[in-house]
């Protein structure tokens, strides 16, 4: 009996790095209509990924989460592909940075703006939130 594989090979790549490349047994990311998770032998697909927190369940079992910018993946023949415009550990954000970010949108949106002004200025403060709740620190509402 042949044994069935449990695992794909997966690979995440951000605008400025290749952030993951190996076998995994789990990749599940944010899209529009929710949260959505893949495993071995997914069907041909191609998803936008939406910013938000990227969960890889590896092959020995550990768990990768990362933060990224909005994407896209292609699932097809048991490999997986995610093309995302940022990519960032716990490790790597700077609560300091992204409070300091979120300040100047909040600034921003209290002033007059065109509808595309105030919309950046929504779209920054949605990243410096996202940022704050993935790194784990308290902020203010």
């Amino acid at each position: 009996m042949a044994q069935q594989i449990d695992n794909f090979y997966l690979q995440v790549l951000a605008a400025d790095k290749r952030f993951f490349h190996d076998r995994a047994k789990s990749l599940s990311f944010e899209t529009w209509d929710g949260r959505v998770e893949f495993l071995a032998w997914h069907e041909q697909t191609i998803m936008a990924v939406e910013a938000g927190e990227l969960d890889i369940l590896t092959m020995n079992g550990g768990k990768i989460s990362v933060l990224v910018g909005p994407g896209s993946m292609v699932f097809a023949n048991n490999r997986a592909t995610v093309l995302v415009e940022t990519c960032e550990t716990r490790e790597e954000l700077d609560a300091r940075r992204a409070r300091e970010a979120l300040e100047r949108a909040e600034e921003r949106l209290r002033q007059k703006q065109s509808i595309v002004e105030y919309r950046m200025s929504q779209a920054a403060m949605a990243r410096a939130l996202m940022r704050l709740k993935f790194k784990g620190k308290e902020f203010r509402n």
